[in-house]
């Protein structure tokens, strides 16, 4: 993560922000649920974004960031996307998600299995020792769409629960440590 390429752009994230890669199932409306369960980037669920699609989302969690995934990066950026995920140039004003992005998968979108929060917090809290946790994003993998919504709903769920309980327990270490 590129922090100073997202404050310039007025995006502010907490420390290992979560966010979702690909599409959800069902239609484009997952705005409100990302953020009522709590993930920090939000997105509206599209596999391609439009400026309509995008623009419904930040509507739906105005204080949130929203990402658009996909789509036409000009039009996107033109409706006022600041943050883009997909194997696109960034355009003039706003960021791309992609591979030099250090990331830590832990929700895993190819398995209809739950995880478990503590034992994905533990693989946050590992994944940090090799990179400061203000370079990482924490993220569930594509293939969510092809699960039930409620399977989604919990993995997400589950995603959130661990980020938590690995800044709690990044805290205390660094706490410890002065």
């Amino acid at each position: 993560m590129r922090r100073s390429e997202l404050e310039a752009l007025g995006i502010q994230l907490p420390v290992l922000p979560t966010l979702v890669l690909g599409a959800l199932p069902g239609p484009p409306e997952w705005a409100a649920r990302l953020a009522a369960i709590g993930i920090d980037v939000i997105a509206s669920g599209a596999a391609e974004d439009t400026p309509q699609t995008w623009r419904a989302a930040s509507e739906a969690a105005p204080y949130r960031v929203v990402m658009a995934h996909a789509g036409d990066p000009a039009a996107l950026t033109a409706a006022g996307a600041k943050l883009l995920q997909g194997d696109v140039t960034a355009p003039a004003g706003a960021y791309v998600l992609g591979p030099g992005d250090a990331m830590v998968a832990i929700v895993d979108g190819s398995s209809a299995e739950v995880e478990d929060p503590n034992a994905v917090g533990r693989l946050v809290v590992e994944a940090v020792r090799d990179t400061p946790p203000a370079l990482l994003w924490v993220v569930a993998t594509p293939g969510l769409h092809e699960l039930p919504e409620n399977v989604v709903e919990a993995k997400l769920r589950v995603l959130c629960e661990a980020t938590y309980q690995a800044r709690l327990a990044i805290a205390k270490i660094q706490f410890e440590m002065d």
